[in-house]
């Protein structure tokens, strides 16, 4: 069958069958458009670690995250910040840690806004523990908060 491919627009004979064809979302002419098209913004190829780049880590779970909970999204893996040494927020390092469990110190996306979606003007990067603390919380209950805290401290 005919098909064009995904990268360089050539058409190309495709061999592959029609349910493999079905099942693919990109078609490539021959390897090195394949290669081209798979490294094109460079985070997602791994590292000599074996690791992906944290960035592309934290594109690709926000995106699924969005999808799942119906939030804006159009951001493109260019888009994610760049991890910063310290915490905007909190002051505190950030470290990216290389376990599945975050910790306090790791990168997290925020959405400075919580009721715009994932989008280019509304993302930065902050530790972990500061979004969470961010996660759900109103102005007005971190104001509560922050007088119980002050009554309490003064004991």
């Amino acid at each position: 069958m005919e098909v064009i491919c995904d990268y360089c627009k050539k058409t190309f004979n495709y061999k592959g069958g029609k349910v493999h064809f079905n099942r693919s979302k990109h078609h490539f002419c021959n390897n090195e458009c394949l290669s081209k098209h798979n490294t094109i913004h460079g985070l997602a190829s791994k590292k000599k670690t074996g690791k992906q780049d944290k960035r592309y880590r934290i594109w690709c779970n926000i995106k699924k995250r969005a999808k799942l909970k119906g939030i804006e999204f159009d951001l493109k893996i260019e888009d994610i910040p760049e991890i910063p040494k310290y915490c905007p927020i909190l002051g505190i390092e950030i470290i990216p840690n290389n376990t599945n469990k975050p910790l306090d110190s790791s990168p997290s996306l925020d959405r400075i806004n919580n009721k715009k979606g994932y989008i280019k003007d509304n993302i930065r990067i902050i530790s972990n523990r500061a979004n969470r603390i961010k996660s759900d919380a109103t102005l007005e209950e971190l104001k509560m908060i922050i007088k119980d805290m002050e009554q309490y401290e003064r004991i």
